[in-house]
């Protein structure tokens, strides 16, 4: 019953927003992650504390929360945008989105291995799957059902609308491997703590649990590992596409895994040091630690 309610009252909201103008929705958005940030609080401690271990002293107090407050601004937006995502097509995502660098992939693709995107939970990672399938790029990406099924079915959906197949988790390695060998793109956000398929990679100079499984697809098919994000730069985004990154394998193809899933693992981080207040620094990216080591 209270999934139910959940889903109906999402949906309502969904509807009441896919029709704002969009300032007035970049406006309201503002003002949920303020509400967030300053009255609901949710995972404030959580986010100060990853920003001062990352930073440490290089950041002052007043940085530090100046990022914070961003990364709240940032949600709020980000959520109601992708509740507009019914509504994108290929016109009005270029109108908000600068894609001009999307034609990097087209001299990729013509290797004929497909791509690995290399992603995060940055920006409005949503945005970019969409101006992938909008613009024309074959986009798979993988994605991890709702404890609310119905929810869950209305986010991929959503996804379906603007050209992205989704690929759940927990039947995606026979899918990764099909779309790579169709020259498709196959889009893998890393950056969050893992129990399963993880190698330990620095991260912010700690060991962070990461999925290893870019590294493995990339060591297995031959696909390069392109960086992809996109960054939000007042009402509009500017997506940004690295150059890419070819795995060779060794005869330790345990030490190729761990090799270069520290090597993605850096790239991100990069990225996040670049735009601090774009990440969602929510998360508790350091959970998992190697065994007899202190979290400290």
């Amino acid at each position: 019953m209270r999934h139910t309610h959940q889903y109906f009252l999402g949906v309502t909201v969904a509807v009441c927003v896919r029709y704002l103008p969009r300032n007035l929705m970049l406006f309201l958005g503002n003002i949920l992650g303020c509400f967030a940030f300053y009255v609901l609080r949710i995972r404030r401690k959580q986010v100060f504390e990853n920003l001062r271990f990352a930073f440490g002293n290089q950041k002052s107090d007043i940085e530090l929360s100046r990022i914070a407050r961003g990364i709240y601004k940032n949600l709020g937006k980000t959520l109601l945008e992708f509740l507009q995502l019914p509504r994108m097509n290929g016109t009005r995502i270029r109108r908000i989105v600068d894609t001009s660098e999307l034609c990097k992939m087209d001299s990729i693709l013509k290797e004929g291995k497909g791509a690995i995107l290399l992603g995060a939970h940055f920006g409005n990672w949503e945005l970019l799957g969409a101006a992938f399938g909008l613009g024309g790029y074959p986009i798979n990406v993988i994605g991890r059902l709702s404890d609310n099924r119905r929810i869950g079915h209305t986010i991929d959906r959503y996804r379906g609308l603007v050209g992205m197949k989704v690929i759940q988790k927990n039947s995606s390695v026979k899918k990764v491997l099909r779309a790579l060998s169709k020259n498709e793109l196959v889009a893998i956000l890393m950056d969050q703590n893992t129990r399963k398929d993880m190698v330990f990679a620095d991260f912010f100079g700690r060991s962070a649990a990461t999925a290893k499984g870019v590294a493995v697809f990339a060591l297995r098919t031959g696909a390069p590992v392109v960086p992809a994000f996109i960054v939000r730069e007042g009402k509009y985004h500017k997506i940004l596409i690295g150059n890419p990154i070819y795995a060779h394998s060794s005869e330790n193809s345990d030490n190729d895994i761990q090799k270069y899933t520290a090597q993605f693992s850096k790239v991100i981080e990069s990225y996040i040091r670049q735009y601090p207040d774009q990440w969602f620094w929510l998360h508790n990216r350091w959970k998992t630690q190697p065994k007899n080591k202190s979290n400290k």
